[in-house]
């Protein structure tokens, strides 16, 4: 059996180590240590730059943020984009993390007009008011033809969903937004390839999803199970067809009754295409895993656009201090 020594550094607050993120389907004939000192593969994301002061290792970046992995400073990318590049890159959306809940949503039973008889109109939950302009006033424009519940922290009106207790996120989540027929699903910004969670949890609520923000959002999901605010000319002819659609249950009956994902798109076989990326990546020595050049100009370049340059006094320093919130977190 090989060991591999992994770390992962510049996540999200509050994450942890100890989860290992990413490796669920690690091979059997690979064991794991973490080690924040002398890992040979380093996990980082976007949210810092201590990746920088981990030189001689293997650095995949993971991103569930509208960022581009930058090649010439990791050696593999995980990441929004539909692009292609060698055994470097692979498009694996937020949104598919949840396996067992995206299996659930895949595979959901049909429904009938009770549900949609029974439930309010529209849904908007978000607690990020620095997002793309267009999300706010899409909402006060749907608003002004018939109240939206806001539920989130901003622009709340509702506080059904910060009453909730006894459930963790997700879920409490999930079953606020069962009560609508509609859901706002706007991106916090827009660019191709890049699908959250948003339309997802609209369709784990078993809402019909109005998405904004990925134009190629249809390679993501059935575009006959959503409304796609990408399809319209502005948001009142958007807005009229919500209309027309919340005035006709049996209209709605049949996209919520619809295959979720888009042809080809099977979550778990998009799993175990991030199995086989990050095997690809362990079962290699470090030295043969590197990608990114050591030579030319191109140290050069990530040395001048490094955020901030350091001594190796202040790297080390940061080190220490990774390490030590490392042992605090075991």
């Amino acid at each position: 059996m090989k060991t591999v020594r992994v770390w992962y550094t510049d996540f999200w607050p509050g994450f942890n180590p100890e989860d290992l993120f990413l490796l669920e389907g690690l091979s059997d004939d690979i064991r794991v240590v973490l080690d924040p000192r002398q890992p040979q593969v380093l996990f980082y994301s976007c949210f810092d730059t201590m990746h920088r002061t981990y030189d001689d290792c293997v650095r995949v970046f993971y991103t569930g943020e509208n960022v581009r992995p930058d090649f010439n400073v990791c050696d593999y990318g995980i990441g929004f984009d539909h692009m292609t590049f060698g055994d470097r890159y692979l498009r694996h959306p937020f949104y598919l993390e949840d396996l067992a809940l995206a299996e659930q949503v895949r595979d959901r039973a049909p429904i009938d007009a009770r549900l949609v008889e029974d439930r309010g109109f529209c849904t908007f939950i978000y607690s990020n008011g620095r997002a793309d302009p267009v999300r706010d006033a899409f909402f006060h424009h749907l608003s002004a033809h018939r109240p939206v519940n806001s539920l989130g922290r901003h622009l709340r009106n509702d506080d059904s969903f910060s009453r909730m207790t006894g459930l963790k996120p997700v879920p409490a989540k999930l079953k606020v937004m069962g009560g609508f027929n509609f859901a706002i699903a706007f991106e916090n910004s827009g660019t191709p390839g890049y699908t959250t969670e948003k339309i997802f949890h609209a369709f784990a609520a078993r809402c019909i999803p109005i998405y904004w923000g990925n134009p190629l959002v249809d390679l993501d999901f059935n575009p006959r199970a959503f409304v796609n605010r990408h399809d319209f000319p502005d948001d009142e002819s958007c807005i009229a067809h919500v209309m027309q659609l919340a005035a006709d249950p049996q209209r709605m009956v049949a996209m919520l009754n619809e295959p979720v994902f888009a042809d080809g798109n099977d979550p778990s076989f998009r799993r175990q295409e991030l199995a086989d990326f990050i095997n690809h990546i362990l079962h290699q020595e470090p030295e043969a895993a590197r990608r990114r050049t050591r030579y030319g100009y191109a140290p050069v370049y990530v040395r001048r656009n490094a955020p901030r340059q350091r001594s190796w006094f202040s790297k080390l320093n940061m080190k220490r201090k990774a390490w030590r919130k490392a042992l605090r977190s075991r």
